[in-house]
């Protein structure tokens, strides 16, 4: 919507480049079906010109670039995790509320402009239904009842009924018979097709009555040339008795335009040579075209305009900055990484991009671009999740998978933990030995057995770096006893091997479910 208003922004300021060069250079000559083209011409290239975007300079790919780094690899690891915490903050949200009431505001005005067109499309229709009508010359000639002005559009032409004599009935039957043959009323069409857009531009209501003023001036210049008597034409129009509303989509005899005619009339004809100062309209549209040119982009990408976004990407349980830690756009190779203050920018080309974050020791997460300039991300550590359920069995054994809500840094780990590894940590045997071990070992207390208590105790641990059991604490529990017993038999374990990257043994936090069930 903001692009649309940049359009009619540039579109009102062509229309009043346009009207002025008119008002200054070519009103007050007589060559009206000149003055008539350029004015109509004016409208119409004022609506095209913001659309028309020249490249001025050759966009360098140096320079392009800059801001962000292309990095050429698949990221393996992504995936839209829910439990993820992320801080959208968009600066432009305020200013969106604004364009939001500007857009009911413009939408009202242009529902009052279409309604009004239509009042007048309904009320010509109904007077035209109402009203007597008569075939002369090929024209429909339509009495009106009441004292409105004659006007005319299509093969039709309103005539007040007060209208008796046959020379005012001549006189006006010549002057808008050469309206509708000259094809004013598709002038006055287009007009107000623009001024549905532009209502709220002042000049484009001026557009309308300079070419409604031509219209009149070049009907009369033709009335004059079919052999009509000057003097007498010029007494008809002081004499005519005229008023009653103004219909934009018509033309008629105006009260407020007689004196102008006349004076237009009695004008010496302007020199034909004064024709060529039309062209001068040429290096103005021009100069409007540069004027508006996008000097930094293609025409297909101004299509779609790039975006920076900026933001940071931080430690979601410390809220530390996280280094090097990548952002890519989503089906691309086009990506960027963090700075040492986690600080980040990128360019995209439009929107409808989704980012994707990711860090070594934490789960990567994707965010679509939609209206945000600004996506600051909070990263929380994986971890490894053993599943002894049914759903994660295969015929191998027990599966490990990747948890996707809890934290990897359990209270009291000192060690610094890594997810992202060459290998990930294991039980000897693996992990269907392992649940053999559960099975054999697990005392259920007979307390809990006797009042019925049964559950799954989530339990935390890591595996440090000499394959040992550490700090392991109770994620979720069921009841003391059932805990206790959790943590008794996941204390018991011996001989983990512990995670490695590079070759190099590292700590790993691991979650595992210590199921109590009564037969």
């Amino acid at each position: 919507m903001a692009n649309f208003f940049e359009y009619l922004l540039e579109t009102g300021i062509s229309l009043a480049v346009l009207y002025l060069f008119f008002w200054l250079a070519l009103r007050k000559d007589t060559h009206f079906q000149l003055n008539r083209a350029i004015l109509l011409a004016s409208v119409i290239v004022s609506m095209m010109v913001p659309l028309i975007h020249v490249s001025v300079f050759q966009k360098s790919p140096v320079l392009d670039y800059l801001p962000s780094l292309t990095l050429d690899f698949q990221n393996p690891y992504a995936y839209h995790s829910p439990g993820m915490t992320a801080t959208v903050n968009d600066p432009g949200s305020i200013s969106l509320n604004y364009l939001k009431i500007i857009v009911i505001i413009y939408l009202t005005g242009m529902a009052i402009v279409l309604s009004r067109l239509i009042y007048q499309a309904i009320f010509l229709h109904a007077i035209s239904r109402l009203s007597k009508k008569t075939e002369y010359d090929g024209y429909t000639i339509v009495r009106m009842s009441n004292d409105m002005t004659p006007f005319s559009y299509f093969k039709r032409i309103f005539i007040p009924s007060r209208v008796l004599d046959e020379g005012s009935f001549d006189y006006i039957i010549d002057h808008e018979k050469f309206h509708l043959s000259q094809g004013h009323f598709i002038d006055l069409f287009i007009v107000e097709a623009v001024a549905l857009l532009q209502w709220f531009n002042p000049v484009i209501w001026l557009y309308e009555k300079s070419i409604k003023e031509m219209h009149e001036y070049l009907a009369d210049e033709a009335v004059l040339n079919s052999g009509r008597s000057k003097g007498n034409y010029q007494a008809h129009l002081v004499n005519q008795a005229l008023g009653g509303p103004v219909f934009i989509l018509t033309s008629q005899f105006n009260q407020s335009l007689i004196k102008k005619r006349i004076m237009m009339m009695k004008k010496m004809k302007t020199s034909q040579l004064t024709k060529f100062k039309a062209l001068l309209i040429l290096p103005l549209i021009a100069g409007l075209l540069l004027a508006f040119a996008n000097q930094q982009r293609s025409v297909s990408e101004t299509q779609n305009p790039e975006i920076t976004i900026t933001g940071n990407i931080s430690d979601g349980s410390s809220g530390d900055a996280l280094q090097g830690g990548v952002i890519m756009i989503k089906g691309t190779t086009e990506g960027t990484i963090t700075d040492k203050n986690g600080n980040y920018s990128i360019i995209v080309s439009d929107n409808s991009h989704v980012l994707v974050f990711s860090h070594t020791g934490y789960r990567t997460q994707e965010i679509p671009i939609e209206s945000n300039t600004m996506i600051n991300v909070q990263l929380e550590k994986e971890i490894l999740e053993l599943d002894f359920s049914e759903a994660g069995r295969s015929d191998a054994g027990v599966e490990q998978k990747v948890n996707k809500g809890q934290s990897a840094d359990p209270a009291g780990a000192n060690e610094k933990m890594y997810v992202v590894t060459e290998e990930m940590p294991s039980y000897p045997g693996g992990t269907e030995a392992l649940g053999q071990f559960l099975k054999a070992n697990l005392q259920y207390p007979a307390d809990a057995r006797l009042k019925g208590i049964q559950g799954k105790v989530m339990v935390n641990f890591v595996v440090n770096a000499g394959g040992n059991i550490t700090d392991a604490r109770v994620m979720r529990g069921v009841s003391n006893d059932l805990d206790t017993e959790a943590l008794r038999l996941v204390n018991s374990m011996k001989g983990w091997k512990p995670a490695s990257h590079n070759g190099v043994p590292l700590s790993m936090g691991v979650t595992m479910p210590i199921e109590f069930k009564l037969k």
